[in-house]
């Protein structure tokens, strides 16, 4: 009996862990619900993705030093503006320290500046751990309920979903 109950206990803590980590585990990944997003643009509007549901979402997070993710941030830009400026969003996030040399890149990459946003440290850190960037920048095509249907598109399967959905 006194076995028994041991085990019942121990069981009832390992599924009370397990329940509680899996709440606070915001999975980004294809077929998950994306985390929520939210920036402030002008220094007044905020843009979340609560607010552009309905449309798909390319959530694109980028770094001045990391040649791919910029690399990736001028052609989602291009794509969006010869494309589906009205059925499709993007939301291009860079992570540099300095504000100074993100916006030097927009001018000098020609971004346009209403799909480019800077964040700071502090913002970061949510961002950082619900989209994991510590594991490298990645990109989110989010269909218009807020699933996540694509990691890391490339400018093809845009096409493909956009044209087909």
């Amino acid at each position: 009996m006194k076995k028994a109950l041991t085990y019942i206990g121990l069981f009832a803590v390992l599924t009370i862990l397990i329940a509680s980590y899996s709440e606070r585990v915001v999975k980004a990944d294809e077929g998950y619900t994306a985390p929520e997003l939210e920036m402030l643009a002008n220094d007044s509007m905020n843009i979340s993705l609560d607010n552009l549901r309905g449309k798909y979402v390319l959530v694109n997070f980028w770094d001045s030093s990391n040649a791919v993710s910029r690399i990736a941030a001028g052609e989602y830009d291009r794509f969006l503006h010869a494309n589906h400026g009205n059925s499709f969003s993007l939301l291009s996030v860079n992570t540099d320290k300095n504000p100074d040399l993100f916006r030097e890149i927009v001018k000098k990459d020609k971004l346009d500046t209403s799909t480019q946003f800077h964040i700071t440290d502090a913002k970061a850190k949510n961002l950082s751990e619900n989209y994991r960037l510590d594991s490298g920048f990645s990109s989110y095509l989010i269909d218009p309920q807020g699933k996540i249907v694509a990691v890391n598109p490339s400018v093809s399967v845009l096409e493909n979903y956009l044209s087909t959905h």
